[in-house]
């Protein structure tokens, strides 16, 4: 469901205005999918609805599916115009609804997590919210990581946690891009339930920093060839097979995963935001399997297996889960976690708003390893202030704990 009450209030106010920092708001607009964002003002909502919460935004990730809205190339991903991208964010709370089932206060540090084809996202530098798509923060987080963790680690803790019962050792594949969703799920599995993670990324460099984050072994993905990914991974498991393959990536991977994971009890999962079931059969990537000697001749025996969990994929989305419960308390783990020092994000650079662009430019280039954030506050093209240490109190006290920890 689509919300339109940011845009029936969308236009330009004069610089000169007097009311411009109350009446008035920094924004990255997405006004023809392919085209660049424009910086522009935009009008206050004046009036909440009950169930309804003002933020000001100091952080928001700028994830792939972000970018890949923006770039207008995933047509199933259609979003109303003009467009705010951001669906995952950190700031305080200025304003609360009538409705208020989860006693915000002004002045909350909190974190957000909308629909990504909400047209009201993070990159506006306050945004209105549903109060279900809120959680407080406590003071030894600091909201610049807690805005890089929800989507991709509570995602990956419901699948853990609920659908297929990861434990101590298990082995487990997990596919990892420029998003961040893949270096999450290793995070959680690697520091919370001590699994052997075999991972799989896009670049070398995202590679290595997997092996620093305590992945059993890692592997690069050569562009195009298959072939040679499908013998890296044999290589890697030997004549193992892992308890899940965890794909973070999509482009039709779980296909040639499927030949490494447990036959029976194994599982399939997804977690590719673009993930479609209708297509998903016909997503195969080219690449042959190495022939073993002495069993050119022999049927493939593992074919029906395969076949099976082929059958079987599982995708899962936090922000679209059934249960609102549930949803809710994937979030408040993570962030508890977090707080306990058990899980950490990986920030890969900081832009300010005003060079959206060049951010946008950084993920499609995929020169991150982890994730890409925009800080919000930071509207003037001549001020670096993301490079600047004008972090909060709140930031700089959670900085000190988590070192002294």
């Amino acid at each position: 469901m689509f919300s339109t009450k940011l845009f029936s209030v969308l236009g330009h106010l004069s610089e000169g205005s007097a009311l411009l920092s109350r009446a008035a708001h920094r924004a990255a607009v997405l006004r023809e999918p392919g085209k660049p964002l424009t910086l522009e003002v935009i009008k206050k909502v004046e009036k909440l609805k009950n169930d309804e919460v003002r933020v000001k935004v100091h952080y928001c990730s700028l994830n792939s599916t972000d970018v890949k809205i923006i770039s207008g190339k995933h047509k199933e991903l259609k979003v109303p115009l003009p467009f705010i991208p951001g669906h995952e964010f950190s700031g305080e709370i200025v304003e609360i609804g009538k409705d208020n089932p989860h006693f915000f206060n002004r002045g909350d540090r909190v974190v957000v997590m909308n629909d990504l084809q909400d047209p009201n996202g993070g990159l506006v530098t306050e945004a209105v919210v549903k109060n279900r798509d809120v959680w407080t923060v406590p003071q030894s987080v600091p909201l610049r990581e807690m805005a890089v963790l929800p989507y991709g680690h509570g995602t990956a803790l419901l699948t853990f946690a609920l659908h297929c019962n990861l434990k101590e050792n298990d082995l487990i594949l997990i596919t990892a891009g420029p998003a961040g969703m893949g270096l999450a799920a290793i995070d959680l599995a690697v520091s919370v339930y001590k699994a052997k993670v075999i991972a799989i990324c896009d670049t070398e460099s995202s590679s290595d920093l997997v092996r620093s984050k305590g992945a059993h072994k890692a592997v690069s993905m050569t562009k195009n060839n298959y072939t040679k990914l499908y013998k890296s991974i044999q290589d890697a498991l030997g004549d193992k097979k892992a308890k899940v393959a965890y794909d973070a990536v999509g482009k039709g991977l779980l296909h040639l995963l499927a030949d490494f994971v447990e036959p029976e009890k194994g599982k399939l999962i997804s977690v590719d935001p673009f993930y479609n079931a209708q297509t998903f059969p016909k997503e195969v990537p080219q690449f042959e399997r190495p022939k073993r000697k002495g069993k050119e001749d022999k049927p493939d025996e593992s074919a029906e297996g395969r076949a099976k969990l082929l059958q079987n994929v599982q995708h899962f989305d936090l922000y679209e889960y059934p249960d609102l419960d549930t949803y809710r308390q994937m979030i408040s783990d993570t962030i508890e976690m977090r707080s306990e020092g058990m899980i950490a994000g990986h920030i890969s650079k900081v832009f300010p708003l005003a060079k959206i662009q060049q951010a946008i430019e950084f993920v499609q280039q995929k020169q991150c390893t982890g994730k890409v954030l925009i800080d919000v506050q930071c509207t003037d093209p001549e001020e670096d202030c993301a490079e600047k240490k004008h972090s909060t109190k709140e930031d700089d006290a959670a900085a000190k704990k988590k070192s002294k920890d």
